[in-house]
């Protein structure tokens, strides 16, 4: 009898690593989806009063906040002793029994969750975007001033894109660390601002790892709209397309699109479409991206000129002009971050308001460690 439980135990194990993968993955997708139950409770919280059937929401929500509080716990969140009992677990074999346990309990509650938000779609009437009182044009993003005459120019243009009638899909070109992300939220911000055009802006940063789906879920969710997780790609793309295109003009701001073949058609997202005046910006460190979305416009950010990175390491590292010798030493160091202001403002950020030039050549040491290691 004993090898036959052993026997089923590890059949068991084995399905459940084909579904949700090891005891890591696993724990993020039920981190995810309990992070998702928690933000529709407190979003019902807030919007209680405007549902037309208050009388269910009570029961929901107190057997989901009691689910969120059970899967937490199985997750080891909340106390020191249940993180490190949660790492302790994380690092032993998948064929320890207390490893078997803890990958089938964390298996058990991401069936239980999903079930959960499946019946919650069910019961309780779900608001969707259409459901609100006109336009929804999002709020100011917080974002840093501009860097260079570069990003400077490329925000101009960009802006006269975006007034365009012809041109739907637009592509910031860059390598990593360029301001794309902060370029992007610059336009965002001036399309809520200052453009009248667009009656919703979007702002949908890719996920990671990424899948069709996942994205999907990410511009659901910008749009206040729930997708039945149980649909295929597809039929989730139809329905987001059908609410798109009922909501007049938008703008929808896609950050961080990766070098993965798919089609916007294939997210949901059909633009351009004649006679509408509708856009998709986007931010990619890939050329063909921007060719395989079929972007009819395509900006690209270049590194920062010599002076450029040297004024923005010294405001980052807010040094004195009054020590040439350090002055010096810092334009030596910009140069060397070869004019991208990602590693320039982090540099300046660690360094900021040391004025020892000793500590200054330590740095100067490690980043051409660094630099020698990535090259060879």
């Amino acid at each position: 009898m004993m090898p036959f439980t052993v026997l089923m135990d590890f059949l068991s194990i084995l399905y459940i690593l084909s579904k949700v993968g090891g005891l890591t993955e696993s724990q993020r997708i039920l981190e995810g989806i309990t992070d998702c139950v928690s933000a529709r409770i407190t979003d019902f919280e807030k919007q209680g009063k405007k549902r037309k059937r208050e009388g269910e929401i009570p029961s929901w929500i107190n057997q989901g906040r009691e689910l969120v509080q059970q899967a937490r716990r199985v997750l080891g969140q909340g106390s020191e002793a249940g993180s490190e009992k949660k790492r302790k677990v994380e690092e032993g074999s998948i064929f320890s029994s207390q490893t078997r346990r803890k990958l089938t309990d964390v298996y058990k509650f991401i069936e239980t969750l999903s079930a959960f938000e499946k019946q919650v779609d069910e019961k309780v009437l779900i608001s969707t975007i259409s459901d609100q009182r006109g336009p929804d044009r999002g709020t100011l993003l917080p974002v840093r001033s501009l860097v260079g005459l570069g990003a400077s120019g490329a925000l101009k243009r960009l802006q006269a894109v975006l007034l365009s009638d012809t041109i739907g899909r637009i592509a910031i070109l860059g390598l990593e660390g360029l301001g794309k992300t902060s370029l992007m939220k610059h336009l965002h911000n001036y399309a809520i601002k200052s453009v009248d055009r667009f009656d919703y802006a979007f702002w949908v940063s890719c996920p990671r790892p990424f899948s069709i789906k996942r994205l999907q879920d990410a511009l659901a969710a910008a749009m206040k709209c729930k997708l039945c997780i149980h649909d295929d790609v597809n039929a989730r793309a139809e329905a987001l397309c059908s609410i798109l295109t009922g909501l007049g003009t938008f703008v929808i701001f896609l950050d961080g699109v990766p070098e993965v073949k798919f089609s916007l058609h294939q997210i949901g997202i059909s633009v351009p479409v004649e006679e509408s005046k509708s856009k998709v910006v986007l931010t990619t460190r890939s050329t063909s991206v921007s060719g395989m979305l079929d972007c009819s416009e395509t900006v690209k950010l270049d590194c920062l000129s010599d002076e450029e990175a040297c004024k923005l390491l010294i405001d980052e590292a807010r040094i004195s002009m009054d020590s040439d010798d350090l002055i010096s030493f810092i334009t030596k160091f910009a140069i060397m971050c070869d004019g991208v202001p990602g590693k320039i403002i982090d540099i300046g950020t660690r360094m900021r308001d040391i004025d020892d030039i000793c500590e200054w050549k330590n740095a100067l040491f490690e980043l051409e460690i660094e630099r020698a290691e990535i090259s060879g």
